[in-house]
């Protein structure tokens, strides 16, 4: 048999791997004495520095040229003001900011927007005196020259002549507003309506003090009158109290009334009289047409109340311009 020879394994030689040394980034040397080398900045061109040099150049003058068309454009602006009828010595000034115009103010002249006395009122000048009605008939309207402004002055409480068909008082379902020959009036009715006797009418305020009195009244039908409270106040006041043919002041309110003073007077169907009535401290004077019938001095006087109107009995009165003054 012959014999088979034994395989010798090949054994194959591994080569090393050569790396190619130009494919690997080379580090820089770096030595730690020597200071790494700086690169120069790039130079400019030559044609962006001329720009550079020209827009330099050019800023200033675009500058002074915008400067003065802006001095021109206020001069031109300042030559075209045209002066207001008080304005004198005009003229165009020159700052560093432009032209201005200034001017002199006129005394005495409408329209200095100052109203000057002895020279000027708001009905020849409105635009320099204004108007200084409040349209209130309660106060004294004026002008201040010294201050110039307007002065409304409360000079009453109450003022009422009923040419506009309405009152403020509170008046009764019996009382009216008519037509007294050509004239507005409040006719005051006695006489029992509706359930209604003795009326009574208050207007004011229980705080009015000092006041004076004035109203018109006449008596229509017959002498029952009416009586004239003032100073009002709780079961304090005063009463002037008209009928028959005499006048009559009392104190107190509904309840203890007191006769004051009593004096006759001839008083006459649908005749015109004036009553006013004044205190001051703890004196009351009472007049009729401006004749003083009473002067009183309380020795505990009622400084303040409203007013009321009263109707005695069948008495009927008319009653106008009425007003309460301070």
């Amino acid at each position: 048999m012959e014999g088979t020879a034994p395989q010798v394994p090949v054994t194959q030689e591994v080569q090393p791997e050569v790396k190619d040394v130009s494919q690997i980034p080379q580090q820089p040397h770096t030595d730690p004495q020597t200071p790494p080398e700086s690169t120069p900045p790039p130079k400019p061109k030559k044609r962006e520095t001329k720009k550079v040099v020209m827009l330099l150049i050019l800023l200033p003058v675009f500058a002074i040229m915008a400067y003065g068309i802006y001095i021109a454009t206020t001069y031109f602006n300042c030559s075209k003001i045209t002066p207001k009828t008080c304005e004198t010595n005009t003229k165009c000034n020159f700052s560093l900011s432009g032209f201005y115009f200034t001017s002199e103010t006129k005394d005495n002249c409408c329209g200095n927007a100052l109203c000057e006395e002895g020279f000027e009122t708001n009905s020849d000048c409105p635009n320099d005196c204004p108007s200084c009605d409040d349209n209130s008939v309660l106060t004294l309207d004026s002008f201040s020259y010294e201050t110039q402004e307007c002065e409304n002055i409360a000079t009453h409480y109450f003022i009422e002549d009923f040419e506009e068909g309405k009152t403020s008082i509170d008046k009764k379902v019996n009382w009216k507003i008519i037509d007294d020959q050509g004239d507005k009036v409040l006719d005051c009715l006695g006489k029992e309506i509706e359930g209604v006797q003795n009326d009574w009418a208050n207007f004011g305020y229980a705080d009015w003090t000092n006041y004076k009195s004035e109203l018109n009244f006449k008596l229509v039908e017959n002498l029952e009158g009416f009586g004239f409270h003032f100073f009002s106040k709780g079961e304090q006041g005063y009463i002037v109290d008209i009928r028959e043919r005499k006048i009559t002041l009392k104190k107190g309110a509904q309840q203890g009334r007191r006769d004051v003073s009593l004096e006759p007077f001839d008083f006459k169907l649908d005749q015109w009289y004036v009553l006013k009535t004044e205190k001051t401290g703890n004196n009351i004077n009472i007049y009729i047409d401006d004749i003083q019938v009473f002067e009183y001095k309380d020795s505990q006087p009622v400084d303040t109340g409203q007013l009321r109107i009263e109707t005695f009995g069948d008495g009927h009165v008319r009653l106008d311009d009425i007003s309460i003054s301070k």
